[in-house]
């Protein structure tokens, strides 16, 4: 093998890859890319056996072949290469980099050791519109556990239909659900799973405006293509837990707050929480919220937030980092909070004239004291 490649173009692509190699693997091949030079083109592939991407970039290819590289180190130095244009050959068990008066050998792996890839499913799939897929995962992800063994727990629920996207996750302590207006064909699938990591790569995808993602489902993999770059996730068998019963609309307290100022105040009180529950009691009264730290270890911190409510005094005691992962993946001015009593779920949606982009729906469950 032997190419000639434009930095930056390549730069963008290890980028991508770099959320899939494995950094800490008891199978070293895994912390490796492949490189497939072929034809005008430099072909990527990453995996860690649950989830692939396959890229490719534009180069001046003098001699066809494959070889592996260390992911890390080999984004690491392309990033830190003094000129815009780099030289890549393989000899000998050994990757040659050149670029300016820089020159580097680095260790290489048989690719014969390299895992088989899943193929990509045939078909061009359902198409999505990437901006809007984004969005759903901003604001769902976050409630996605990332403690490992909650099989259940550690994915959200991508759902699929004619006219609409939805995306639910939940740690069992907290459910988001989101959903969006999209007409696309029929889908491939109706409802699947996708961890965490295929969650991050999608955010990390980036195209031209008008460049729809397409979705489609092969025997054991789901595959998302965007242009020349393909994302393939296993599919998971895991059941997702019942969450339909759990998006709560009728509870009839209800209080309107402005986003940033209430984000602000509950960022504060919170300093002086309690680290083990982030315990903050919220009571709601005529016109103003009142935030007070809950655990006393460190000192206490009280504040009161002006909001728009009238009903029955009502004390609630929460997990603030719920509540600012929410205020923080919500781009509006007002949030509206809405509850049943002192012991029941808190449900929390953004407001205003700002919520044009689908429908937003936040529910978590009091700290029992």
């Amino acid at each position: 093998m032997d190419v000639t490649l434009n930095r930056t173009v390549l730069l963008e692509e290890l980028q991508l890859i770099q959320g899939v190699v494995e950094r800490r693997t008891t199978i070293p091949i895994l912390s490796n890319i492949l490189l497939t030079a072929e034809g005008d083109r430099l072909h990527l592939a990453a995996t860690d056996l649950d989830v692939t991407v396959y890229t490719q970039c534009s180069a001046v290819v003098r001699r066809e072949g494959r070889t592996t590289i260390h992911g890390k180190v080999f984004f690491d130095l392309v990033r830190s290469l003094p000129t815009d244009s780099l030289d890549i050959s393989f000899q000998e068990s050994r990757v040659d980099v050149r670029s300016g008066t820089f020159n580097s050998q680095l260790a290489s792996l048989d690719p014969a050791d390299f895992p088989t890839l899943p193929e990509i499913p045939d078909g061009q799939g359902f198409a999505v519109d990437l901006p809007t897929l984004r969005r759903l995962i901003d604001r769902s992800a976050f409630a996605v556990s990332s403690e490992e063994g909650h099989f259940q727990y550690n994915a959200a629920l991508l759902l699929l239909s004619p006219k609409a996207l939805e995306m639910v996750a939940t740690d069992g302590h907290r459910l988001a659900w989101t959903k969006a207006a999209h007409a696309a064909g029929t889908p491939p699938f109706e409802q699947q799973l996708l961890p965490r990591k295929v969650l991050n790569q999608i955010r990390h995808f980036s195209a031209e405006a008008e460049t729809p993602l397409y979705i489609a489902r092969g025997e054991n993999h789901l595959a998302f293509r965007l242009g020349d770059r393909v994302l393939l996730s296993r599919v998971l068998e895991a059941r997702f837990p019942q969450y339909e019963r759990v998006l709560v609309r009728d509870n009839p307290h209800r209080a309107r707050v402005q986003r940033q100022e209430f984000a602000a105040a509950l960022r504060r009180v919170a300093l002086l929480a309690s680290e083990r529950t982030h315990g903050v009691q919220m009571q709601f009264e005529q016109d103003s919220l009142s935030l007070a730290s809950v655990g006393f270890d460190l000192g206490q911190a009280a504040e009161v937030v002006p909001c728009t409510y009238s009903g029955q005094v009502l004390k609630v005691f929460v997990n603030a980092s719920y509540i600012l992962d929410f205020l923080g993946a919500v781009d509006v001015a007002e949030v509206e909070l809405q509850l049943r009593d002192s012991d029941g779920p808190i449900v929390m949606t953004p407001t205003g004239e700002e919520v044009t982009m689908g429908e937003c729906l936040y529910v978590i469950m009091p700290i029992r004291l």
